[in-house]
């Protein structure tokens, strides 16, 4: 296993990453403790760097620390969850509508190559895959948007919704089909110069279509976990 320790310079931001990348693959699962001094000794950081990137965590809503009994990760209820996704599927449609004059072919390309790298993750049961192709499709569609504080509000919007969907692996087949259609629908609108208004009601609706399903996978999750 290849050593975590960071070889940059901002340790603050190398911690972020590495309990951020956990807690999206699931490995940090939601309602699961960190140990200060541990995560610092297992990337080689200091505990001040250490908790300075705990603390961003935890102003992004991934994180919580208990009094006396050090931190965890966040649990969140449906409608908490619900609330989220409703407000992403707004700026997310804004977003994309923005950015769809500016995608170039290679653009639209890539999104169709991690999207049928989705589909094959889905046949391969890998959630986790299917998880990062997802944050990485809808990366792409919104990266030419020319507001910058928007994209980078959608940045944080969708790692606690990956995060989330981290927790309930395994609830989805018909649901991952339709939205991987969905993707090539929008691309093939994208690709043909659709108005700008009629691609953010595209992103709209595929982000809200997620919102039963999901929902549905976290409500099982939690009651497993009880």
């Amino acid at each position: 296993m290849s050593d975590p320790r960071p070889r940059v310079q901002n340790k603050t931001q190398f911690v972020y990453d590495y309990v951020m990348e956990r807690i999206v693959h699931g490995s940090f699962a939601a309602g699961s403790s960190i140990g200060i001094a541990a995560l610092a000794e297992q990337t080689g950081v200091s505990l001040i760097p250490t908790r300075e990137a705990l603390r961003r965590l935890e102003s992004e809503g991934l994180v919580e620390f208990m009094f006396h009994r050090g931190v965890r990760v966040s649990e969140l209820t449906i409608e908490q969850y619900r609330e989220i996704m409703q407000t992403e599927a707004v700026l997310e449609g804004l977003a994309v509508g923005l950015a769809a004059p500016l995608l170039t072919d290679d653009d639209l390309q890539r999104a169709r190559e991690v999207n049928d790298r989705m589909n094959a993750a889905l046949l391969e049961g890998d959630f986790h895959a299917y998880n990062r192709g997802s944050l990485e499709f809808h990366g792409i569609l919104r990266a030419p948007c020319p507001n910058r504080h928007l994209r980078e509000m959608l940045d944080r919007g969708q790692q606690r919704v990956a995060a989330v969907r981290a927790s309930v692996v395994g609830y989805r087949g018909s649901v991952a089909e339709r939205l991987s259609q969905e993707h090539e629908h929008m691309l093939e609108r994208i690709s043909a110069g659709a108005p700008a208004d009629e691609i953010e009601r595209l992103m709209r609706a595929h982000r809200e279509g997620t919102i039963a399903a999901d929902s549905e996978g976290l409500r099982r999750s939690t009651e497993e976990r009880r």
